[in-house]
């Protein structure tokens, strides 16, 4: 008879490989965890884990993950959202609520149920977004940015959502009134805890790494045993603590300490649900996974887009944000988990918003990588909707200019202050409302536009343009620019930024007359470069070459490097016979 260690260790060998896959798949790790209970329990169902257990490590892994995305999220960054990310959020939260309730509703599911299966809808993953523009570098890109702000904002109403579902399964109305003062009384605990306490010995511990690790969780703990006396769950007590903590000048420490153990017990939570699910048994539940699923990639990305259209953003800008927050949140997972624990919903139901989770999560994986590909497909069709600027953002047509300046985030920032003490008449082309309220207080000659709308480049003399430079990293965006240059100008110098080697050699195949790779540049490489350029044009010539001739080996290393590697299946080449593209 085996122990529950030996079964223990089964359970983690087979969610290892279950998780080597998911990540060869492209596929974020918390599917490899379910699945890795999934099959744990359907082929070794014989060793029967304790219920007890299993209820266990369901309740220590929410309760870590809400400190642990309590940490990460610092208030401050709130400041910088702007009201037209709210304008955003706000309608479309109250859409998908409203149409995933009323289909649950028609669907035989009761009123709690219902609620709890449209709160699963409103909101995205942040794993999977906040992953894969990491993973493609596009943080920092508009609509990575607008990705982001909406992301930090659903956490939030999730949060809130939590809190008020703890609050309204009270049957005493006088309990449902005190409950939110006390909410309050936890919250400027937590500010005075933050401001006023916490600093000095956080200062001591932070001298000895293990007090400092377990200084943070025994915090953690304090909030966890005081929520549910005022009437709150657990997990808000954990996500305050984490809260708390990262408004300290001791964040980033903090979170390295901890987020090992952190990650551990967040894996035991999501193996406890795959534990746990029961596959549907009849076909009213599948016909539901299949009408929300359809719901989710047919409705969530046309509202977003629509929503963001209408606020002024152009199509590409609008169409990415929303084909990447297609999907179910892995937050619906923790709210239906927590509800079955305090008995509002069954667990048939927690098992349809894991099922749910699951097979999002896996078809948006392919959207997301895919999504420049998919835009370039269905751009013709969305032509109707074409890009205008909202009336608080008229645009400025500068009547003298030499150089024009592509984006104006950091990097293009310090491009044209250097520029700018180099003497030069410079427009800069834009279509981040943020940085467009920047450019209209600095009085900056700007068009609020995008690369990407066909009227753009009708409205810029580009003949008299000696030189353009592109902070943008998106390749696209990089090549129509070369293409309209070129081709309207063929004297002039088109510099253009990268995020890799394999960009920097298509950019120079198409003309680029320079190519600055992050990689291999940085702040001074810049100013250095743009001095030359007004000075002795044979030298940038001169560093073309060389770095070209670098580039190309590297890029030879890297292709054979690649051959030797396994492949599972081209859908590289499909998606490219699709837009038209080699790849």
């Amino acid at each position: 008879m085996t122990t529950f260690i030996q079964q223990f260790g089964i359970l983690l060998i087979i969610t290892v490989g279950i998780s080597f896959l998911m990540k060869k798949l492209k596929q974020p790790l918390i599917l490899g965890y379910v699945l890795g209970g999934v099959a744990f329990a359907f082929f070794l169902g014989r060793y029967n884990l304790g219920s007890a257990e299993i209820a266990t490590w369901s309740e220590l892994g929410i309760t870590f993950l809400l400190f642990l995305m309590g940490l990460e999220l610092d208030l401050k960054s709130l400041r910088y959202l702007g009201k037209d990310i709210l304008l955003v959020i706000i309608p479309q939260t109250i859409f998908f609520f409203g149409a995933s309730f009323f289909v649950s509703y028609l669907f035989g599911f009761s009123t709690v149920e219902s609620i709890y299966l449209a709160i699963l809808f409103s909101f995205s993953s942040t794993l999977l977004g906040a992953k894969w523009l990491e993973d493609k570098k596009e943080t920092s890109s508009l609509h990575g940015k607008i990705i982001l702000a909406i992301l930090i904002v659903q956490d939030l109403l999730a949060i809130i959502a939590l809190t008020a579902l703890t609050v309204f399964k009270e049957s005493s109305n006088s309990l449902v009134w005190t409950i939110p003062l006390k909410g309050l009384f936890l919250l400027l605990l937590a500010f005075l805890l933050a401001r006023y306490f916490l600093n000095q010995p956080l200062r001591f511990a932070s001298k000895y790494p293990e007090l400092l690790f377990i200084f943070s969780l025994g915090l953690c703990f304090f909030f966890v045993v005081i929520a549910p006396l005022l009437g709150y769950s657990a997990t808000i007590g954990a996500f305050i603590a984490g809260v708390t903590l990262a408004n300290t000048i001791y964040k980033t420490d903090l979170a390295s300490r901890v987020r090992p153990l952190i990650i551990f017990f967040n894996m035991l939570f999501f193996i406890s649900l795959g534990l746990q699910i029961a596959l549907p048994q009849g076909g009213k539940e599948w016909f539901f996974i299949i009408a929300l699923t359809v719901l989710t990639f047919a409705v969530k990305p046309l509202v977003i887009y629509l929503t963001l259209v209408y606020r002024g953003y152009d199509a590409r800008t609008s169409f990415l944000s929303g084909l990447s927050l297609a999907q179910v949140s892995e937050f619906g997972m923790i709210i239906a988990a927590a509800g079955v624990m305090s008995g509002a919903i069954t667990p048939n139901i927690a098992s349809l918003a894991v099922i749910l989770v699951l097979v999002t999560m896996i078809i948006s994986s392919y959207f997301l990588k895919y999504d420049h590909q998919l835009f370039r497909i269905c751009e013709g069709m969305l032509r109707k909707f074409r890009f205008t600027a909202p009336k608080h953002l008229p645009i400025i047509a500068p009547q003298n200019y030499n150089i024009l300046l592509f984006g104006y985030h950091e990097f293009g920032e310090g491009l044209f202050n250097k520029l700018k003490q180099l003497g030069k008449s410079i427009v800069v082309v834009e279509n981040d409302p943020e940085n467009i309220e920047m450019l209209k207080r600095d009085k900056t000659p700007y068009i609020y536009s995008s690369i990407h709308n066909p009227d753009l480049f009708e409205h810029l003399d580009l003949k008299k343009v000696e030189l353009a430079v592109s902070s943008h990293q998106d390749l696209d965006a990089n090549k129509i620019i070369l293409q309209k240059m070129k081709k309207s100008n063929p004297k002039s110098a088109v510099i253009v930024r990268a995020r890799n080697l394999r960009e920097s050699l298509d950019l120079y195949k198409h003309k680029a007359d320079y190519v600055l790779c992050p990689t291999y540049v940085n702040d001074q490489h810049v100013s250095v470069l743009m001095e030359d350029y007004t000075t002795d044009v044979s030298k940038v010539i001169a560093k073309k070459v060389e770095d070209l001739t670098r580039f190309r080996q590297l890029e030879e290393k890297r292709r054979q490097s690649a051959q030797k590697q396994s492949i599972l299946w081209d859908i590289d080449s499909f998606f490219g016979l699709l837009d038209g593209t080699k790849r």
